[in-house]
């Protein structure tokens, strides 16, 4: 910001300055935030600064670009479609890595589609490996019993296209978009 008047050591030009919790490393995202004015802590002056990533304003979604060069690339792997049950006709994203699979917002794979009857955290995990491009499910270790084409999945399991999970009263279509034939590092 420029000084509007002239310099009687009043006060001086905003200066921008980044300042981290310590102990919590930032994730890319959070760096994105509107900067907020603060006071400048110590050094004597009165110069207000600019404190980024804190407060201030909603937080602004970054580009396709952005994410790549921040490492944050996260793209869908695959989804799952709900094909019998509350939510009929939904389908949900699946990403690189491990997915927890329940009705709760902390959720990676969130399916609150009105079924009650499936855990609100880690019903089930469905896991995408990139280095051998195959994906795994596996039960979640709640009252919720998982079930991979009829079959109760008690340890991983193979996951292949088009296979059939139930959970609870809800039945999900698996469709794969990775695989031996494509994945995103294929795209670089």
């Amino acid at each position: 910001m420029a000084n509007d008047k002239k310099d009687d050591n009043s006060s001086a030009p905003t200066r921008i300055r980044e300042v981290k919790p310590a102990g919590k490393p930032m994730a890319p995202h959070e760096e994105m935030r509107k900067p907020v004015m603060q006071p400048e802590i110590g050094g004597g002056s009165s110069a207000p600064t600019m404190i980024k990533g804190f407060g201030g304003g909603a937080m602004h979604e970054p580009s396709a670009m952005m994410e790549k060069q921040m490492g944050s690339f996260d793209p869908v792997v695959g989804w799952l479609v709900i094909v019998d049950g509350p939510g009929r006709g939904k389908a949900v994203n699946i990403y690189a890595g491990m997915n927890s699979v329940g009705r709760s917002a902390g959720q990676r794979i969130r399916v609150d589609f009105g079924d009650a009857s499936i855990s609100g955290e880690g019903a089930a995990f469905i896991t995408f490996e990139p280095k051998r491009r195959t994906f795994h499910i596996n039960h979640g270790g709640k009252a919720n019993i998982v079930y991979l084409n009829d079959e109760a999945v008690l340890t991983p399991m193979p996951l292949a296209g088009s296979s059939l999970i139930a959970i609870g009263e809800t039945k999900f279509r698996f469709v794969q978009l990775c695989g031996p034939d494509f994945t995103w590092e294929d795209e670089k």
